[in-house]
């Protein structure tokens, strides 16, 4: 096999994207979002943003938490300021640690239990060994699978090239004070052989925050290789180990804040994590089968041994919640293990007629979840520990899934009727009591897409999906009303692309949520506040003016009202949600050097059902800030020679210091979280 075969091969890298043959003709795969490049977002029938490359390592981002600030619709709330804990929300869904998002890596899920914990409380990647991120709000819901609502988050590793290449990086980030944080990445890999690739990635951050006691060290390891078993079978094997320690600064009471921001009251907080995953993807294309003119088999394999730590300080007086107003009496830990696989099999056809074509995709998947979750908690006047909770959970899903995409009008345009089947048991036991409960659930999920190439210039689309979410582990733990969340996906828009140098985009969406869970500071625990409503605009446009050469923009802006539509609090805001959302930037190129600016705002939002917009005494109620923060971002390669390439650059983020801060954030729900200020990211890499 030759090199041009060998670079088709690697196109099917872990998720299976699209290959093309030394003929350039598309062989069909079984992965409805592609190669997850700019270019297919054109003709994708839903809101999608592919954030590329050149956007991550030259748009002034410190972590994938900036990054994904550009994108309409997606609101973050930076914790630590290092990425190791995002919290991130689509379209006004929030849940503690990104539990509303589907967020995966290589089309495989990151989720410490797809199904029974899909908050990101162990978030395994860092930002230097990410290639580019595909943030799909809408028309993924069949075959990515459950908690999609919000859509999908696919982030891209680094590929592994054709010619053997070696990587060196050094980034450096200045908070001022002495707090620095350091990001090492060493990459080698490349093409043993005409069938056998290898890369092996190592990344180190380590250093503190803006703030007092938020040291942190994270060690991420990877190995990948790919071997191209013959033309048509390809085999990707990947396994990493991934070790993160973070002191957590946490809230702080409002006088706190006011006083000094930067400051920590909570010097018992902190975190662990520890997972080694490991994922086999096997990809075999089968050619014409009588009537059916290509197909494809894919069978992916992906598991993972996690474990992850809190420790809180509580204080007795308030209850034994967190007040940052009050010294701790106690220090809470949680620990839980989860023991993860899951396999799914995907076979994927292409029928082509003389008026109408299509496209077959029909897959399954079983995962297995085993988690261990303890609490605990030491009294500190004494060093006394106890064990307040102890449990086991075991759950199961089976899941099925079939799609046909029929294209008429000479492929102009494409209806795709899809449904998905999802059967969750979800069995826990009480270890202290003996009490033993059961949660089955099943659920079929429809779904539709209707895509139309109406001109060249010009795609419009509509979707409508059913979503679902399963009662989480941390719901179930700290009681209340909840059971499986359920949501209907409505959306459609307008693309018009009528140059190469400019894109635009429109959409509409509206989500109907039953039985939305939310978690509520004051009680600590999570209540079912019933049905809500998200619907809004999103608006989105890349342009490249001919008249400046080297000069790129990019605007984008997102209205969203998200609505209780029961109980009490029918018609007041969703927690957390802001209604609007603008996002401003671009580069402009210049011999050689790119200089960036870019900015995001978001409204106001409240932190509970009542929408109390006075903050009560503890902090766990009250109106939070709008905001609007700049970055900028110069960037130059400094030498080049033949293969060796060496780039560099400077960066300053909240570039006019705006402080701001956020509530409600897991392990701190009282008080101010403040975000992070101004700081100044330098930072240098070598290709060769």
């Amino acid at each position: 096999m030759k090199y041009n075969k060998i670079a088709s091969a690697l196109a099917v890298i872990l998720a299976g994207k699209f290959a093309y043959a030394a003929d350039q003709t598309i062989v069909v795969t079984g992965n409805v979002l592609g190669d997850s490049r700019a270019e297919e977002v054109k003709t994708w029938a839903g809101s999608r943003t592919v954030i590329s490359n050149d956007q991550l390592q030259k748009g002034a981002n410190r972590t994938l938490d900036d990054a994904l600030q550009r994108v309409p619709g997606v609101k973050i709330q930076d914790e630590t300021g290092t990425g190791v804990l995002p919290q991130i929300a689509v379209r006004g869904l929030y849940d503690s640690r990104s539990g509303r998002a589907q967020i995966l890596e290589d089309g495989i899920p990151l989720a410490l239990a797809p199904y029974g914990q899909e908050g990101m409380s162990l978030f395994p990647v860092t930002f230097s060994t990410i290639d580019r991120i595909d943030v799909v709000r809408g028309g993924a819901a069949v075959q990515y699978g459950p908690n999609n609502v919000g859509g999908v988050i696919n982030l891209i590793s680094k590929p592994i090239p054709v010619k053997w290449e070696n990587e060196i990086g050094e980034r450096a980030t200045f908070y001022g004070k002495g707090r620095n944080l350091w990001d090492t990445y060493l990459r080698t890999g490349g093409m043993l052989n005409d069938d056998f690739g290898l890369q092996v990635e190592a990344n180190q951050v380590k250093g503190s925050s803006f703030r007092e006691h938020s040291d942190s060290k994270v060690q991420n390891f990877r190995v990948r290789t790919l071997w191209n078993i013959n033309e048509d079978t390809t085999l990707n094997l990947s396994y990493q180990y991934y070790d993160a320690h973070a002191d957590l600064a946490g809230a702080l009471s409002t006088a706190d804040y006011l006083s000094d921001r930067h400051q920590s009251t909570r010097p018992y907080d902190d975190y662990d994590g520890h997972t080694k995953r490991y994922s086999a993807v096997y990809n075999q294309q089968l050619g014409s089968l009588g009537f059916i003119d290509s197909a494809e088999f894919n069978w992916m394999f992906f598991g993972h041994d996690s474990d992850r730590d809190f420790h809180v300080g509580m204080s007795k007086t308030s209850g034994q919640n967190f007040n940052p107003a009050l010294p701790a009496d106690i220090v809470q830990n949680s620990p839980r293990n989860f023991k993860v696989w899951g396999t799914e099999p995907r076979i994927s056809l292409d029928v082509d007629g003389d008026k109408v074509n299509q496209r077959w995709i029909i897959g399954g998947r079983f995962v297995s979840e085993k988690v261990d979750y303890q609490v605990r908690q030491q009294t500190l006047a004494t060093g006394v520990t106890t064990v307040t909770r102890d449990w086991s959970f075991d759950d199961k899903a089976w899941a099925g899934y079939i799609s046909n995409a029929v294209k008429l009008f000479d492929d102009t345009l494409t209806i795709t009727p899809g449904m998905r089947y999802e059967n969750v048991s979800e069995k826990y036991v009480d270890k202290t009591s003996g009490q033993r409960t059961s949660s089955p659930d099943t659920q079929w999920l429809p779904g539709l897409t209707v895509g139309y190439q109406l001109a060249p210039a010009w795609f419009l689309y509509a979707d409508m999906q059913k979503s679902l979410r399963p009662a989480q582990v941390t719901q179930i733990v700290k009681g209340g009303d909840v059971s499986s969340e359920l949501a209907w996906n409505y959306e459609t828009g307008v693309r018009y692309t009528p140059m190469d140098n400019l894109s635009l985009h429109a959409g509409l969406y509206r989500i109907d949520y039953k039985d939305q869970i939310s978690y509520d500071s004051t009680s600590d625990s999570y209540l079912n506040i019933g049905r809500t409503r998200h619907q809004g605009v999103e608006l989105e446009g890349f342009w490249s003016p001919a008249a400046v050469d080297g000069l790129k923009l990019h605007a984008g802006y997102a209205y969203l009202q998200a609505e209780q539509r029961n109980g009490v609090n029918r018609g007041k805001d969703v927690p957390y949600a802001s209604r609007t959302q603008l996002t401003l930037d671009g580069s402009y190129e210049w011999r050689g050097t790119t200089l960036s600016l870019a900015s995001y705002y978001f409204s106001k939002s409240f932190a509970d059902a009542a929408n109390s917009v006075s903050e009560n005494s503890t902090g766990s109620v009250g109106e939070m800030p709008s905001y609007w923060v700049w970055n900028t971002q110069v960037s130059r390669d400094l030498y080049k020679s033949g293969s060796t390439v060496m780039n560099g650059y400077i960066g300053v983020n909240n570039l006019f210091n705006r402080d701001y801060w956020f509530r409600g954030v897991d392990t701190s729900p009282w008080g101010r979280q403040p975000a992070p200020g101004r700081s100044v990211t330098a930072g240098v890499s070598v290709k060769f």
